[in-house]
């Protein structure tokens, strides 16, 4: 029985050898070794035996067979052994073999039948040893083992590995945290170099091509692709020196939530880090990913691997950003939810980002000639250049951002600059803003913005609107074209929770009166469905500039009126209280024409239209009236109708004077559906088309 801690496989080697040259084959033909338990660092051999057959004075038949082997990780075990070598070459300083069989069974790889061959050298106790075919994960692969003094090396090569079957197995190990299915082959070159049971060097080429994979959730997939890595591991200390290069050529990769086409555009990346698996830390040196025409990035930092995405320490340094494929890959992914799920976007994007324990610690952005517009029209910028500091501590940070043009909700702006300044978790204008809005100007005083990690952002502006044509703001929003002018005040704007709220009042005059709004507040007002309250007060209104308008037929006189607590979700009215009615004591001139006063009955349900063409009133084209007005409260789809006063089985719409030729037009329907009443305004006022101004 051979056995110790620190026996060698020359121990073996030399008891055969020995028996060969005591013994030739003269003398004996065969000679047969029980040799038991044989050890080595980092491996051994149980109930090994050996048989040699005599060809000639160095030449024999050589069969060893053992019940189990075990080898260093992540070899693992092997069970039934049989070498048979069929010409054995033994010396006095070396025994070697070539075209043998070897046949086991391995835990990790099951029934094997492979060819080998070795030869060790008893001076400098070098052996070599060839082992090829071995099938693995419907591949094969060829081992081929240096073992010297002290050192060995190892050095594998594989070829057409099946995807499915290795990811298996590597999900079982604990390298790959989620299975994966799919058709695919990976090719694989390593040398491994190490002393005893410890690895002190890896070095790995790959190469995978797939036609198609995924995991079992869709976080992952991958179709034709093509990746080549090549990675160098060196023992340091407690861990590991890792540095590696990946690049993909072709076919398409998801990795939820981004999708990167690589046949358009290839991607190189390159790393080199320090990994501590006691610590769980990465001291990443250097990172490098570059996606030409996308992005081209720098990155280094400290990572702690039980918190991943709350970096310990981190910098990255976007070198070269360029829209739309930044935004398509990368950011739009992770903007679903939001108002920036759907930009056309051009131009380039430079950034240096700074984390320091868990937090973003400083940002600075730099567009050039940056292109964000939003599919649906609510907003739009071009050419914005400019440079944004931002950090957490420290002094106060200065910026400036500049556009060439720009729209909200299809309001143009003009060319515009601002100039702030961010220290902590404030965002405020360094000096006013004057921003181009039609024939008018945005003029803002103050702007503060505020936010907190984990809390929702609030931010306040004080401004002033100058006189706005109103003939240019309606046919910029596609509404029906009218003049005058909107101007206001606008003090203590606040959004807080996603809510805007105005805290002053907005002064619109037109049709030669004025209309005021106020108590408006607006929630998510870019979501899908933005909603909105208001109450809203006019005054004076100058009613043949308004049916002239919207030819809806002549009418003279005043209105005044009152839209109270309006509520409208995607710019739709839902709830309302409104009222409009010749004011009192109103000198003006009332008169409604024939066509006034049939859309009117037609509106209101007075049914007169028919008559007016039956009687003698269709001699006369317009009529006095005394008042006229329409009140409207809607809730829950339907309007409850009512009118300027009570008349027999209804109410006055048009009261008329008491002198001849008197005309009233009486509306009888108490509730109206929203929808239907909506409809007969639009056919009545684009019924011949609309007049401008």
């Amino acid at each position: 029985m051979v056995t110790g801690r620190y026996a060698r496989t020359a121990g073996l080697l030399t008891v055969i050898l020995l028996a060969g040259t005591a013994l030739t084959a003269d003398a004996l033909e065969s000679v047969s070794l029980r040799l038991g338990h044989v050890a080595g660092p980092g491996w051994s051999v149980d109930e090994l035996e050996s048989r040699l057959t005599w060809r000639d004075a160095q030449r024999a038949v050589l069969q060893l067979t053992a019940t189990r082997a075990r080898l260093p990780e992540p070899l693992g075990s092997i069970a039934d052994l049989q070498l048979d070598c069929p010409d054995a070459l033994i010396a006095r300083d070396e025994i070697a073999c070539s075209g043998a069989r070897l046949e086991f069974t391995s835990e990790r790889i099951g029934a094997q039948r492979v060819r080998t061959g070795f030869r060790y050298r008893f001076s400098d106790r070098h052996l070599t040893l060839d082992l090829a075919d071995i099938r693995l994960d419907g591949g094969r692969l060829s081992v081929k083992a240096i073992q010297m003094a002290h050192d060995w090396d190892l050095v594998l090569q594989a070829d057409g590995l099946k995807l499915d079957a290795l990811a298996a197995r590597l999900t079982a190990a604990g390298v790959l945290p989620v299975p994966v299915n799919g058709a695919g082959t990976l090719a694989i070159s390593a040398k491994l170099q190490g002393k005893a049971a410890q690895i002190d060097s890896v070095q790995v080429s790959a190469r995978l091509r797939t036609s198609e994979f995924s995991d079992a959730e869709g976080r992952l997939a991958g179709e034709k692709l093509e990746l080549l890595l090549d990675t160098d591991v060196a023992a340091v200390g407690a861990g590991w020196r890792i540095s590696g290069k990946l690049s993909a050529q072709q076919g398409q990769l998801y990795i939820d939530p981004v999708f990167i086409d690589v046949t358009r555009k290839p991607v190189h990346a390159s790393a080199r880090f320090d990994w501590n698996p006691a610590r769980h830390r990465i001291d990443l040196h250097a990172f490098d990913y570059d996606q030409p025409g996308t992005i081209r990035l720098h990155a280094n930092g400290r990572l702690d691997l039980d918190a991943p995405t709350a970096p310990e320490l981190l910098s990255v340094d976007v070198q070269e950003g360029t829209f739309p494929g930044l935004y398509d890959t990368y950011f739009q992914p992770w903007l679903n939810d939001t108002v920036l799920a759907d930009l056309h976007t051009d131009g380039s994007l430079d950034a240096q980002l700074h984390w320091q324990d868990g937090r973003l610690a400083s940002a600075r952005l730099q567009p050039v000639g940056l292109t964000i517009k939003d599919r649906e029209e609510r907003f739009g910028f071009s050419g914005l250049d400019g440079q944004i500091d931002w950090a957490g501590q420290g002094p106060a940070q200065q910026s400036v951002l500049a556009w060439e043009e720009g729209h909200v909700y299809r309001v143009p702006l003009g060319r515009s600059q601002l100039r702030v300044e961010s220290a902590g978790s404030i965002v405020r204008l360094r000096e006013p803003a004057h921003i181009a809005m039609l024939d008018g100007e945005l003029q803002v005083e103050e702007f503060e913005l505020e936010y907190a990690p984990g809390a929702a952002s609030r931010w306040h502006v004080d401004g002033i609107l100058t006189p706005v044509s109103m003939s240019d703001l309606t046919r910029a929003l596609g509404w029906q074209e009218f003049g005058g002018k909107l101007s206001g005040v606008i003090p203590n704007v606040e959004y807080r929770d996603g809510n805007l709220s105005v805290g002053g009042m907005l002064l619109v005059r037109v049709f030669d009166g004025e209309v005021t709004l106020s108590n408006l507040r607006l929630a998510q007002p870019l979501s899908v469905v933005p909603r909105l309250w208001v109450d809203v007060r006019a005054s004076n209104i100058d009613l043949e500039t308004l049916t002239r308008t919207f030819s809806f037929g002549r009418i003279e006189g005043r209105l005044d009126g009152r839209l109270d607590e309006l509520y409208m979700e995607s710019w739709r009215p839902v709830a309302f209280d409104a009222a409009f009615a010749t004011p009192p004591g109103d000198k003006s001139r009332h008169r409604i024409s024939q066509k006034a006063v049939d859309n009117i009955s037609s509106i209101g349900g007075g049914g007169l239209s028919g008559a007016l063409s039956r009687s003698f009133m269709r001699f006369f084209k317009d009529f006095p009236y005394d008042r006229l007005g329409l009140s409207c409260r809607l809730e829950n789809g339907t309007c409850e109708m009512d009118g300027v006063a009570p008349a027999p089985k209804g109410y006055y719409i048009v009261k008329g004077r008491l002198l001849p030729p008197r005309l009233d037009v009486i509306g009888y329907a108490d509730r109206v559906d929203w929808e239907s009443l909506v409809s007969q305004l639009i056919a009545v006022t684009q019924r011949q088309g609309a007049v401008a101004k």
